[in-house]
């Protein structure tokens, strides 16, 4: 069982958030209900499946870290980090957007984009400036209520004291031809600190645009709680991509959901790569016939880093197709949980969903847990899932080693050759940026 830590001076944490952004009173409500809602909400049993495997206390902040929170001045605009400026100078991204700690986020625009009409704004501004996206978009997919056995309480404590958000606005029949990339970086905290940070993408009929979000930074003493929500409308093409690359002590929990209109297609891919423990829950929505989703994601773990990931594909219409394709890379004594849920709802004929599982255990220590579940709740549809553990085969190290390769040497490039698949299935611009942080992370091995 989980303890309430934030019972004592809830309401004093949240006026302080509320008072410090200036927020209008229908927003004000918004968070108190939250914070209500965390505090009343029932604590996730360890005897559900999907907190099976890691301990629901490990993302409780303590009073220290909430007062801290609430408290924290605004960060100072700062420069964009050393990798994001490089990309935007030379035009491979379209915006370069750096969000730095509690406060506005720093955001470049390239001229594309502000001729395009393509709005990013820090989420405080859009509730006075696009009130028309918070009314119709923001907490529908992520909300702040606590359903039956506490799903959704650390959901309810980001957005009753989120500090940072963003909202990117992609207009009907806009193309954006290269990534809108936003950058993270957690707060390097010495003392214990919560940071919540919120990431709402509308993307309007007809449109395209990727999204990259990327996080770094942190220490030993921050708690991460971050929440995505992906509109992509109808006939619409977006791709959202997810990096993760904390501080290795660094305690990060993640939910992100998506919706996808009728013909749309929504491209998920996530790497996760740092933090000591991540909880990471990523789902979408098919909504429309024809809407078409994918996910393809990679996770390197070491020493006694921890992950726990679950993805849930939820086909709500007839004719819609998903597709999961996630690896997994453990070495020393670390953790792997994945629980991957394809749900057909009654009266959704003709759909198909495919899920794949694979992990790869570079010694005896590592260990996977994979769980594939399917609900299939009407006739006529295609669903299959795949899951494999299994070890470094001797073999191909050893003939790699007779054609003059260093044994270190085999094992990255066995390692690489186990994640290529997944990355040729991405396009040519994501499969570069994804292939470079494969191999940083695989010269580390």
């Amino acid at each position: 069982m989980i303890t309430q830590s934030v019972q004592s001076e809830p309401s004093t944490w949240v006026d302080s958030l509320i008072g410090r952004f200036g927020e209008p009173p229908n927003f004000a409500d918004v968070r108190r209900r939250a914070m209500q809602a965390y505090i009343e909400g029932p604590s996730p049993a360890r005897v559900l499946h999907l907190w099976r495997y890691t301990d629901p206390a490990l993302f409780v902040p303590s009073n220290a870290s909430l007062e801290t929170s609430a408290h924290a001045v605004p960060a100072a605009s700062s420069e964009l980090p050393p990798t994001l400026k490089v990309l935007f100078d030379r035009g491979e991204v379209s915006a370069a957007i750096h969000i730095s700690g509690p406060g506005k986020a720093r955001i470049h625009l390239s001229s594309e984009l502000q001729t395009k009409g393509v709005r990013v704004l820090n989420l405080h501004e859009a509730y006075k400036q696009a009130p028309e996206l918070i009314s119709g978009h923001f907490t529908k997919l992520v909300g702040g209520s606590v359903g039956k056995e506490g799903v959704g309480k650390f959901e309810a404590l980001n957005l009753a004291l989120w500090s940072a958000g963003l909202v990117i606005h992609v207009p009907r029949n806009v193309q954006v031809s290269k990534p809108i990339h936003v950058w993270h970086s957690a707060p390097n905290a010495q003392r214990e600190t919560f940071f919540a940070t919120r990431l709402l993408v509308v993307a309007e009929e007809r449109s395209e645009a990727t999204i990259v979000d990327e996080c770094e930074g942190g220490s030993d003493k921050l708690k991460l709680n971050a929440v995505v929500e992906v509109f992509a409308g109808q006939s619409s093409r977006v791709r959202y991509v997810s990096v993760q690359r904390l501080h290795k002590e660094t305690v990060y929990h993640v939910t992100e959901r998506a919706s996808a209109a009728q013909d749309a297609q929504l491209l998920t891919a996530m790497a996760s790569l740092g933090s000591s423990v991540t909880k990471s829950d990523f789902g979408s929505h098919l909504r429309g016939p024809g809407s078409n989703v994918e996910l393809y994601g990679f996770l390197f773990a070491e020493n006694r880093q921890h992950f726990d990931h679950h993805t849930v594909h939820a086909h709500e219409s007839a004719r819609s197709y998903s597709n999961l394709d996630f690896k997994v890379v453990l070495k020393d004594r670390s953790r792997s949980a994945y629980t991957g849920l394809i749900r057909i709802e009654p009266g959704c004929p003709d759909s198909e969903a495919y899920q794949e599982n694979r992990n790869l255990l570079l010694n005896d220590g590592a260990k996977a847990e994979s769980i594939p579940e399917l609900e299939i709740l009407t006739d006529e549809v295609r669903c299959t899932h795949g899951a494999t553990m299994g070890t470094l085969d001797d073999q191909h190290i050893f003939y790699l080693m007779s054609r003059g390769l260093e044994r270190a040497e085999a094992i990255r490039l066995i390692v690489g050759g186990f994640i290529e698949p997944t990355l040729s299935r991405l396009e040519a611009d994501l499969q570069d940026r994804l292939r470079r942080i494969v191999e940083d992370r695989v010269k580390d091995l």
